[in-house]
C-alpha cells in the first residue's frame, strides 16, 4: 500500500504533522475500536488505522538522507516498544486440561475518553495562581527581585489535563476475551495469548497475556505428577469371583480385569493416566479398590454362601492351604 494511501485511512494531509496525524489515529480508535463497536467490521478498521499511524509515524522518524531502503544490512531496526506482560490464573476442570477446550476470560482493557478524544488534554485550561509569588511572577532575593522559578515568572498554572480521564486519555474497562485450550496441559503450565496483554505504547506493539492454569477439584481422579489416582468401591462378591469391571477415566471408560480372588488393592492401568504432550509421556491410571462388603445376607445368598464354603473345604489343600494347615493342627492335637 502507497503512502498516499495510509494518508487516506487516516484522514489527514500528505504533510500533516506527526501530532495531527495521532491526534486522527485517536479519533480513529474510539470510532473503530472493537471494545466500542461493535460492528463486525470494526477490528478490521481499527487495524488499519493502527498500521496506517505506525507507517507515517516512523516515516516522520526516517531521517531523510537516509532510506529505509538504503540502510545498512547489518544493521537491525530498533526493536518497537512492548506493552507490559500480564499473568493471569485461569481456573478448567480436569477434563478440559487434559482433552482441551475453550474458556472466557475477563481482562482489564482500555477506552479511548470521549470528551479529550483519548489525548488526554482539554483545549482550554484551569488557571490557578502560583503560591509562591502570590500571581506577581517575581520574589525578593538579596540581589533584588527575581522571576519567580516556580511559575518561571509566569505568576500562575495552566492545567490542560482532561478532567474526565485525569490526563491518561483512556477509561479503564473489562472485557471477554475467548481463548482455546490445547490438549494436555498440566496443572500449572502456562498458555501465553500473543497480544493481549498490556496495551501498545504509541508506536509500539501491545503485551502478551500468560494464563497460568488451575485445576478444580474432581470428584473421582487425584492427580499427581501425570499420573491419575482413583478410589473406587467394589463388591466382594466381586473381588472373589474376578471379571472385568467398568472403569471411568477422563474420557471414555474402560473394562479392566480383574484377577479372582486376589488380595491387591490396586490395580495400574498403564497409558490410561493423564495424556501426554510432545516428549511427555502419558501417564498411569492407579485404581485403588474399596471392597464393600453387604450389609445383611438375604437367603438365597447364605445357601450359596454355604454351598461355596462347603465345596472349598473339600479341596482346602489346593484353595486354601492356610485353612488345610489349621485343619491338621487341630486333627493332631486331638
Amino acid at each position: 500500500m502507497s503512502r498516499i494511501d495510509f494518508h487516506q485511512i487516516l484522514g489527514v494531509k500528505p504533510d500533516a504533522s506527526a501530532a495531527e496525524i495521532k491526534r486522527a489515529f485517536k479519533r480513529m480508535a474510539m470510532r473503530w475500536h472493537p471494545d466500542r463497536n461493535p460492528d463486525p467490521g470494526a477490528h478490521e478498521q481499527f487495524r488499519l488505522a493502527r498500521e496506517a499511524f505506525e507507517r507515517l509515524t516512523e516515516a516522520h522518524y526516517t531521517e531523510p538522507d537516509t532510506p529505509a531502503d538504503d540502510a545498512p544490512a547489518d544493521e537491525a531496526p530498533p526493536p518497537r516498544p512492548r506493552g507490559e506482560d500480564r499473568h493471569m490464573e485461569l481456573e478448567v476442570d480436569l477434563e478440559e486440561a487434559a482433552l482441551g477446550g475453550s474458556a472466557e476470560v475477563t481482562v482489564d482493557g482500555r477506552v479511548p475518553c470521549s470528551p479529550c478524544e483519548g489525548s488526554g488534554h482539554r483545549s482550554y485550561g484551569r488557571t490557578t495562581m502560583c503560591g509562591a509569588c502570590h500571581g506577581s511572577g517575581r520574589i525578593r532575593s538579596p540581589q533584588g527581585l527575581e522571576p519567580c522559578p516556580t511559575c518561571n515568572g509566569r505568576g500562575y498554572f495552566t492545567d490542560t489535563r482532561c478532567s474526565e480521564c485525569d490526563g491518561r486519555g483512556w477509561h479503564p474497562a473489562e472485557r471477554q476475551l475467548s481463548v482455546t485450550l490445547p490438549p494436555a496441559m498440566l496443572p500449572g503450565e502456562e498458555l501465553r495469548i500473543t497480544g493481549q496483554g498490556g496495551p501498545a505504547p504509541d508506536g509500539g506493539v501491545p503485551g502478551d497475556l500468560y494464563l497460568a492454569l488451575r485445576a478444580r477439584p474432581h470428584p473421582l481422579f487425584r492427580l499427581e505428577g501425570h499420573d491419575l489416582h482413583l478410589s473406587m468401591p467394589v463388591s466382594v462378591f466381586r473381588v472373589l469371583a474376578g471379571g472385568e469391571i467398568r472403569v471411568p477415566t477422563l474420557g471414555t471408560p474402560i473394562d479392566v480385569l480383574l484377577p479372582e480372588s486376589s488380595t491387591e488393592t490396586r490395580i495400574v492401568v498403564p497409558g490410561a493416566g493423564f495424556p501426554g504432550r510432545q516428549k511427555r509421556r502419558t501417564g498411569d491410571l492407579v485404581v485403588h479398590l474399596q471392597v464393600q462388603y453387604p450389609r445383611f445376607l438375604t437367603n438365597e445368598q447364605k445357601a450359596l454362601l454355604e454351598m461355596a464354603d462347603q465345596v472349598m473345604c473339600q479341596q482346602l489343600d489346593d484353595q486354601s492351604p492356610t485353612l488345610a494347615r489349621w485343619r491338621d493342627q487341630q486333627r493332631a492335637g486331638a
